[in-house]
């Protein structure tokens, strides 16, 4: 499989013949145009759809990219969340209402802020919420983002890294 620098993904040849005979839409994925040209004088004899090549996009994929970071898919009532609200009341409804639970959500909330991430804590309130009633098993905490009590409290992971002294700036750094 071949991913372009804009994301799109492709298949190389061996890859595009087993979707193909596995009965699959590939006209998204063929990067080769000679393949793409053979398959097409083929479709006609055969009755077969043509694969239609989707255009590149017309910017750079940095431009491309920066353009797309805003534009996350979910509803209106996440978009509009206030996440330290929503996270308040999680830490309320845990009984977790120590000042170190406190403070430790407000720095780790301030550094979100700061790195322009807050979309991306909403984007995760609504897959985590997407998953529980889709009943997909979420909560493995990996790596340093067992460290992040606003991951924990949106349950990214079930490990309370307060409890176990983590400091979020390992998962921040």
């Amino acid at each position: 499989m071949i991913v372009n620098e804009y994301g799109q993904v492709f298949f190389d040849t061996y890859e595009t013949i087993e979707q193909l005979y596995g009965g699959n839409d590939i006209s998204n994925f063929v990067d080769n145009q000679q393949e793409i040209d053979k398959h097409n004088e083929f479709a006609k004899h055969f009755e077969i759809d043509d694969i239609i090549v989707p255009a590149k996009p017309i910017k750079n994929a940095i431009d491309f990219h920066n353009e797309q970071a805003d534009a996350w898919h979910m509803p209106d009532s996440y978009q509009t969340l206030d996440v330290e609200q929503f996270l308040a009341q999680r830490l309320q409804s845990l009984g977790l209402t120590s000042e170190k639970y406190i403070d430790t959500l407000s720095a780790e909330l301030k550094e979100f802020n700061d790195r322009k991430m807050t979309k991306l804590i909403k984007f995760l309130i609504y897959l985590m919420d997407t998953c529980k009633q889709n009943n997909i098993v979420t909560g493995v905490g990996r790596g340093s983002s067992v460290a992040s009590l606003v991951l924990y409290l949106i349950g990214v992971h079930y490990i309370d890294p307060i409890k176990y002294n983590l400091n979020y700036k390992e998962f921040l750094r």
